[in-house]
């Protein structure tokens, strides 16, 4: 089942060695799985088996993060090859993985498409080339880390372009784009959504008093507090200056004012010391709240300019305080 031929370790001796990565196995056949574990050590592979489709799909939905190849044995009992493809192409985490299948002498044309249009990326006959086997294992995984290392730089840098330096929060770019999309949701599935505008109050005096450096201070003191009082699913946003917007999801007008008010008083009982004598100082901040829910129709409109008139008319009415729409 499994031939030795040409030395792996001479015909790969002058390639340079890749760094450590992770296969998956899958195999009914004890002696295949050994084999190709023994080959993948001059690879400094590390290979993970399994000889059923469960095991195998538990694996790769484990691993996903971190393997850069599956080797599929074609025969597993009943079809099981194909069953473990459709499983990990409909699954997001592991719709990525490559797959290379292991098939009994060379398939036919039609297998071929089969395989193609299943998702498997290439395959390997039995008995196994060691060489061959190397090769191929090599390319795909040096090919997935590669794919896998950029998504991870372009998930970064989107992450870094959406967020504020100063406070960590999402910024206004971010917040419009996401506000669009709860727009368009709310208009097909009548789900609740709110905005909250914050303005702290008396900001400029505080710069003006202790300098930028403590007024940056107090700005990422507001977003901490906003930070471990929301939900994961709602979307904090730095909108400008000391302006602050908040996206809640599924929250009406009502339960967002009870938010923005819980917020309001959580941060006026957090005092910041500021200047050199750290003197201990009381941060407050003005909200409006407008909301698209069934008192109006989910009307998604302006929901921004009908929050910040909100907020002007607290502002107005003497600050620290929340006002709706």
């Amino acid at each position: 089942m499994y031939t030795r031929g040409v030395s792996v370790r001479d015909s790969l001796i002058s390639v340079a060695p890749v760094a450590p990565g992770e296969i998956l196995v899958v195999d009914d056949d004890a002696s295949v799985r050994r084999a190709v574990i023994h080959e993948m050590t001059t690879l400094a592979m590390r290979v993970s088996q399994a000889e059923t489709t469960g095991r195998a799909l538990e694996v790769a939905e484990e691993k996903h993060d971190t393997l850069d190849c599956i080797l599929l044995d074609l025969g597993l009992p009943g079809g099981g090859a194909w069953e473990v493809l459709k499983a990990l192409r409909v699954n997001p985490d592991t719709a990525s993985i490559p797959v290379m299948l292991l098939t009994e002498g060379a398939p036919r044309e039609a297998d071929l498409i089969k395989m193609v249009e299943a998702g498997a990326l290439d395959h390997l006959t039995k008995p196994l080339s060691p060489a061959l086997l190397c090769a191929k294992v090599r390319v795909v995984c040096e090919r997935a880390r590669t794919q896998r290392e950029l998504k991870n730089k372009l998930h970064f840098a989107l992450e870094t372009a959406a967020n504020d330096a100063l406070t960590g929060l999402f910024n206004r770019r971010y917040f419009e784009r996401r506000l669009r999309e709860e727009c368009a949701h709310v208009k097909r599935h009548k789900r609740s959504f709110a905005i909250v505008m914050l303005d702290l109050d008396h900001f400029k005096l505080v710069n003006d008093t202790y300098g930028h450096e403590d007024g940056d201070r107090v700005l990422r003191h507001l977003a901490e507090v906003v930070q471990a009082q929301l939900r994961e699913d709602d979307v904090p946003c730095r909108y400008g200056g000391e302006e602050f917007v908040l996206l809640l999801r599924g929250t009406t007008g009502m339960a967002a004012r009870v938010v923005a008010n819980r917020l309001r008083a959580n941060l006026a009982s957090k005092p910041i010391t500021l200047g050199p004598k750290d003197e201990p100082r009381h941060v407050t901040f003005s909200a409006g709240v407008a909301a698209a829910d069934d008192r109006n129709a989910y009307n998604a409109d302006d929901i921004v300019g009908r929050a910040d008139a909100a907020l002007y008319r607290a502002k107005r009415a003497g600050r620290n305080r929340v006002e709706t729409e």
